[in-house]
């Protein structure tokens, strides 16, 4: 699955074991965007647990990204 590069970043850093606030800070948006990134990735790979999600996305291929701190 083809996923954004914004959608890359905050799987890789859930799969880190970043929680919604942290992600938000490191990437320097919201927690409130985070949380609407978070509910497509659920329905795009239709899990409800973050474990699944990046269960999921590794085993599709993904491949985690280096996300620079702002």
């Amino acid at each position: 699955m083809d996923l954004s590069p914004r959608q890359a970043q905050i799987l890789s850093l859930i799969a880190e074991g970043c929680c919604d606030k942290e992600i938000a800070r490191r990437l320097g948006v919201s927690a409130r965007t985070v949380d609407s990134h978070l509910q497509r990735l659920y329905s795009r790979y239709q899990v409800h647990t973050r474990a699944s999600m990046v269960a999921k996305w590794l085993l599709d291929g993904g491949s985690p990204v280096a996300v620079m701190e702002r």
